[in-house]
């Protein structure tokens, strides 16, 4: 294997995800949106605890039954979640404003209103135009990037064009610069409202529902089935064999299909019915992950060398947190061919085998309503997302499964790092 030339291409690619600025401000954006949803999770865990004399005991400290006490927690998921586009082009629009060089305050603001003239809404009898809160919500999460995108884009061509209203250098910027962005943010403005109305005459569709069918229906197909989870998971591991952070590269395409999938099984399970998705962000955060935490485990069980058996003492424990950089440096796996076939291939065997758990029924789907941090231990995680004990267990057998892969691997380098300090 030529790595040299490898790693040269690879780094083109790399270069290429971390110098785009679209692919950047998607990537920070939906960051953003992520402490909402592990917020919204702890009240949504509280609101349907699974002990019913605990639940009723903690609605009893306010003098509310069980389900008027749901309600009133799952007032912090409607002000989250359920406003979920939103969130996310505002982050974005925020991102690109920064990147681009604009003034942000105007492209933010300019934005929320393009992204409302595409929203779709229901008339009253009166004929008011009435405001579906789902249609702002994580299934808008496609429209909110394309948004985001084309109006900054526009706005940003305008400024840069010199076409504003240009008050004397005498007026305080507090005041000149709101009238500076008229004209870009009037631009915008025009462009989505002529937008709307064309959809509106040709096609009879919304916008949401036109980027959901010929847009998300795809992603959502491929980032969420198997085969795209094996191959998007791969190829990150891949990546970090040549030392690039792969996970940062693909979580910026996966997290906005993952969120929309997550956010569908959180639907389903409010609506007391069965979480739809195997694969959505709790899935890939909690079983997908498991791959290189094999590797210290197999340390500390097989490995002799002084260097392994210090290395252990360093990295056993950040791991118990999900914090695996102390092995993957102390080791280190990067560029170590002996490690690369465990290294890029062992979160393939959790991810086969958690799937076909779910998929046979064996453990319930990760029902959407919680979503917990990346730090949570293996097993506590399992346990909240699933709601049930045999997620945990899955984690176990998955944690199981990739150390014997990794053990073979490490007793070979282990061997060889025994002989070096023999000499």
């Amino acid at each position: 294997m030529n790595t040299g030339k490898i790693q040269q291409k690879l780094g083109k690619i790399t270069s290429f995800f971390n110098s785009n600025v679209y692919i950047q401000a998607i990537k920070d954006g939906m960051l953003a949106y992520v402490p909402f949803t592990i917020i919204a999770s702890v009240f949504l865990i509280i609101g349907t605890f699974p002990i019913p004399a605990v639940a009723q005991w903690m609605a009893s400290l306010f003098h509310l039954t069980t389900a008027q006490f749901a309600a009133k927690l799952n007032i912090v998921n409607d002000a989250s979640l359920v406003i979920g586009g939103l969130i996310v082009l505002i982050a974005i629009s925020k991102n690109l404003a920064d990147q681009m060089k604009l003034d942000m305050m105007p492209v933010i603001l300019t934005t929320l209103v393009a992204f409302f003239i595409l929203t779709p809404y229901q008339q009253d009898k009166a004929g008011n135009n009435l405001l579906n809160v789902a249609h702002v919500g994580a299934q808008s999460i496609f429209l909110a990037i394309i948004v985001a995108i084309l109006a900054a884009i526009i706005y940003r061509w305008v400024a840069r064009k010199g076409i504003t209203i240009k008050l004397p250098s005498s007026v305080p910027p507090a005041v000149s610069k709101p009238f500076e962005s008229i004209v870009p943010s009037l631009a915008v403005i025009t462009t989505f409202w002529i937008i709307r109305l064309c959809l509106d005459q040709f096609s009879g569709k919304s916008a949401l529902d036109l980027i959901n069918v010929f847009l998300g229906t795809p992603l959502k197909a491929i980032g969420g089935s198997l085969i795209g989870v094996l191959l998007a998971k791969t190829f990150a591991q891949f990546l970090w064999f040549f030392g690039i952070h792969g996970d940062s590269i693909v979580n910026g395409v996966m997290t906005p299909v993952l969120q929309v999938l997550q956010d569908q099984n959180k639907t389903a399970t409010l609506a007391h019915h069965t979480a739809p998705n195997i694969i959505c962000q709790s899935f890939w955060d909690q079983y997908v992950q498991i791959g290189v935490i094999g590797a210290i485990i197999a340390i500390a069980i097989v490995a002799h060398s002084a260097r392994y058996k210090a290395l252990k003492k360093v990295a056993l424990v950040p791991y118990i947190f999900n914090i695996g950089e102390p092995t993957l440096f102390g080791i280190p796996l990067m560029l170590d061919i002996t490690y690369f076939v465990p290294l890029v291939f062992s979160n393939a065997a959790a991810i086969i085998i958690s799937y076909t758990a779910f998929a046979l029924k064996l453990v319930p789907v990760p029902s959407g309503l919680v979503q917990v941090p990346w730090t949570t231990p293996v097993l506590v995680s399992g346990f909240l997302v699933t709601g049930s004990w045999t997620g945990a267990l899955l984690q176990l057998i998955d944690v199981i499964v990739v150390t014997l892969i990794w053990i073979p691997f490490v007793k070979i380098a282990d061997r060889k790092i025994l002989a070096k300090e023999g000499e």
